[in-house]
């Protein structure tokens, strides 16, 4: 059911919840649509409102501003605004759900490389990216069936050659809003669970424990409130109490959160708000020119193309579980519009990643390339993104000097940095893409952006081949098998608070080159399963 915070009277106490979710994203939303019509009595505390479309009211999206380092300032210094949304659905709202799981290289250890590793494996992720898939209508969850995707694109990826250190990969996207925007998909879901309550305008400012800080007692709670202008000024405060709470606030706020209620989860290391890690971008490194214009079927590889696929018929229940059959790609017209819901439709592509002997040979972070072909095919640009390492230098923490305008608490200051080890991917995967497209007919190339010098050295903006941060944020509450090594556990759970879990990127132990979104689900089901079987 759907209800709103500035209704409730001041000073309420909401009690009798077996789970609270703060926050919802793409986390919070997935486990709530998880937990729904299930035996736990769960709120899901939202910052926005129900009819969120466009982009957040001033005074709430005032509550993401903050500082930022003399690196990120640089490169993009409205970071914190612009790439968070305080919104129902946060930022499924505007994005594209660019769809990819981690690659086996990207979850294991590499030593010379990074050290930290994912305390699970693909084998305990696979279910939930399947079941994530269906946020998307992504249909099969067969990323390495290459001759299933060059048929549907009628495309091939680069012939293989003898010593290659790259190869093709397939990329998906949802671009339908009713989809990707996950408060719309699941608005029904979620205010029809008759154990599920969406509070609106409820607005997390820190965190109670017991006395040994072993237990969350209670949340305090606040709203706003606006004048006719926008402005916005605290409203009512209420708190919540329940057995088990979940910060699924983004990479970024669940580390402030934490850090304003005393430094919660930290550990002897202060790895607390440390290793923060987006993916690095060169949306413009290179431009390369072919000898003889690349085939039609290459172009095609990498030309991003809407798919529409008509389902195996013996799907269990109507849910797309993945059984046994055959998804069928669909070209001729679809002559009834009301038959669009028989299909799978969304977006897919190839790029270029580096092979997993590749990775483990050279000890360099993961990437891919993209290339955008004109339109005759003699010549392409080349777009890298990169995985970067988790550097504890790079981090959240609080600037004491400076409050956000409607509560009066301190801001995030994010530092965030690339190091010699960064900068070497980037140079290194740069001249493997190079060689692998030499290899298949380059006349002439040309850097656009200048990966010359140590760390602190890039393009910047306004040039065309500037740096640029993806908008995805990980890896400061490190995910870890022991409390030493990171802030939580396997299950998601803070090593050091037994009924208080994170969901969403900040977990990450490290994050690969693939989009974060559809981890971020897998991971959400995984963590919304885990308390029904600990709570039921």
């Amino acid at each position: 059911m759907y209800q709103h915070a500035e209704l409730l009277p001041e000073g309420a106490i909401l009690q009798g919840y077996d789970i609270c979710i703060v926050g919802a994203g793409a986390a919070g939303i997935a486990m709530a649509q998880r937990l729904a019509h299930s035996s736990l009595k769960t709120l899901l505390l939202v910052s926005g409102a129900p009819g969120d479309r466009g982009v957040p009211g001033e005074a709430r999206q005032s509550l993401y501003g903050g500082t930022v380092g003399d690196f990120l300032g640089r490169v993009d210094p409205d970071f914190l605004q612009r790439s968070r949304l305080n919104m129902y659905g946060g930022t499924t709202n505007h994005f594209g759900f660019w769809a990819r799981p981690l690659d086996a290289a990207d979850m294991m250890p590499r030593p010379g490389y990074r050290d930290a590793g994912w305390p699970i494996d693909q084998a305990e992720l696979r279910p939930y990216y399947v079941a994530a898939h269906e946020f998307g209508r992504f249909g099969p969850f067969n990323y390495d069936d290459m001759n299933f995707w060059e048929r549907v694109l009628y495309a091939r990826c680069f012939a293989p050659l003898p010593g290659d250190k790259m190869t093709g990969a397939i990329m998906r996207a949802q671009y339908e809003e009713n989809l990707h925007d996950f408060q719309v998909q699941f608005r029904r879901e979620l205010e029809g669970a008759a154990n599920l309550t969406v509070l609106f305008n409820a607005h997390l400012l820190s965190i109670e424990t017991d006395e040994n800080r072993r237990r969350v007692s209670e949340l305090n709670c606040a709203t706003i409130v606006t004048d006719a202008g926008g402005r916005g000024a605290a409203g009512k405060t209420f708190r919540v109490r329940a057995r088990t709470c979940v910060l699924a606030c983004g990479g970024i706020e669940n580390v402030r959160l934490l850090q304003l209620s005393g430094e919660l989860g930290n550990n002897r290391r202060d790895m607390l708000g440390r290793g923060f890690m987006v993916h690095p971008l060169l949306t413009n490194a290179a431009r390369v020119h072919f000898e003889q214009p690349a085939p039609t079927e290459v172009r095609n590889f990498f030309r991003e193309q809407q798919i529409r696929l008509k389902p195996p018929p013996n799907l269990l229940g109507g849910t797309r579980e993945v059984g046994a059959g055959e998804y069928r790609h669909m070209v001729e017209p679809l002559v009834n519009p009301e038959l669009v819901n028989e299909y799978l439709m969304f977006n897919a592509w190839g790029v270029l990643a580096p092979t997993h002997q590749t990775l483990l040979g050279e000890q360099i972070g993961n990437f891919r390339i993209i290339l955008y072909f004109r339109d005759e095919g003699s010549s392409a640009v080349v777009n890298l993104n990169w995985e970067q390492t988790p550097d504890e230098n790079s981090r959240i923490t609080l600037d004491r000097g400076r409050v956000d305008p409607i509560f009066g608490q301190p801001v995030a200051h994010v530092d965030w940095r690339l190091n010699d080890i960064d900068k070497a991917s980037a140079v290194r995967a740069l001249e493997i893409a190079l060689d692998y497209l030499g290899r298949r007919g380059i006349r002439k190339q040309e850097m656009i952006t200048d990966v010359s010098g140590g760390a602190d050295c890039w393009t910047f903006p306004p040039h065309e081949g500037a740096l640029e941060t993806g908008d995805h944020h990980m890896g400061a509450l490190r995910m870890s098998a022991s409390a030493d090594d990171g802030i939580v556990d396997i299950h998601s759970r803070l090593h050091s608070v037994d009924n208080l879990y994170i969901a969403g990127s900040a977990v990450f132990p490290s994050g690969g080159y693939a989009n974060p979104t559809l981890t971020i689900v897998a991971l959400a089901l995984r963590l919304a399963d885990h308390l029904k079987r600990i709570l039921s």
